[in-house]
Parts: C-alpha cells; structure tokens; sequence
C-alpha cells in the first residue's frame, strides 16, 4: 500500500523521458483578415511523439476559394524540443463558392516547415506548394506563425498568411488562433 501512494505523484507529472510513446492530437481555429474578407482555417493533427504526422486542414474565404487537403510527413530531428523540420506530402482539393456546384478540383504537392521552440514561446515558417486540377494550375500556402503556449494543453498564436489557390492572383492577410493539444 505504502509503494502506490509513493509511485502515484510520477503519473500526475510525466517528465519528457517517462512519457509513453503515444501521439499527440492537434486541434486548430484560426481566422485571416484578408484585403476584403475573413478566411476561417481548421486543422487537426496527430503527432507521434519522434518524427510523424499525419493532418487534415480546411480553409474557407467565404467570398472566394476553399482548399481541403490531408498530410503525412515526418519530421527529420526526430521530434526534437527546440528545432523542428518537417517534410511531407498531401492530397487534396480546391475549389470557388461563388460556382454553382462546390465540387473542387484535385490538389497535390508537399510542404515544408521549419520550428523553433524557446520554453513557452515558439514559432514556424510553413511553405506548401503543389498543383490543382491541370498541372498548370499552381498552388502556394506561405505561413509564418508566432505563438505562446498558455498551459501544455492551450495555445495562442499569430499569423501572416500568403495565398494561391490555384488560379486566383496572389492575396494575403493576418490572423489569430488558438490550438488544443491533448
């Protein structure tokens, strides 16, 4: 008896090195003003706890374009605190409110991320290119982000934002977000 109430305390605390080798789930809002309206962005990931990934993310421009995708990559310092540099691949689609149908266009491509991480501060450049519908259609998502976590399980950030769906000019805003990790 006297053995469980002493082991106890080390579950309510995991240190980094007594953590079990278990994902982490990555839920995500964020909003961009842009030139002429607020795009809403909704991610969700998986983490693994060394170098895997696997996410899925939704943007709207309610007076423009939307995009869907799913990823996976890993991440090649092994899911190091301090610097993060993740490589991956995604499918996906896009596609314009402002048809008549909302059936999109297949998108594919990769993207690349780039992290630091000083104690409750932390930051990423994400570049995602690929293609959508005809190979001449290009696609371009440059994000650069700063963020605060709040508690291990809250995140605040913000973010500029540059965007190509596919055939539409160039456009780019600011936003805010919040993240949960559990």
């Amino acid at each position: 008896m006297l053995t469980l109430l002493l082991a106890a305390p080390a579950f309510a605390h995991d240190s980094e090195e007594t953590k079990p080798n278990r994902p982490e789930f990555h839920v995500e809002a964020s909003s961009q003003l842009l030139p002429d309206t607020v795009a809403l962005d909704l991610r969700a990931a998986a983490e693994g706890k060394h170098d895997g990934y696997v996410n899925v993310a939704m943007r709207v421009d309610p007076t423009g374009a939307w995009i869907g995708h799913t990823g996976v990559g890993f991440d090649l310092f092994g899911g190091g605190s301090a610097v993060d540099l993740k490589l991956g691949l995604f499918l996906g689609a896009v596609g314009d409110l402002s048809e008549q149908a909302m059936f999109g266009r297949p998108a594919v491509g990769g993207e690349v991320t780039f992290g630091l991480k000083f104690g409750r501060v932390y930051g990423h450049y994400r570049h995602l290119d690929g293609f959508a519908g005809p190979l001449e259609d290009r696609l371009t998502e440059d994000e650069l982000r700063l963020g605060f976590c709040l508690t291990d399980h809250v995140r605040v950030h913000g973010q500029l934002v540059a965007l190509n769906p596919g055939d539409a000019i160039w456009r780019g805003g600011a936003g805010v977000g919040a993240e949960f990790v559990f």
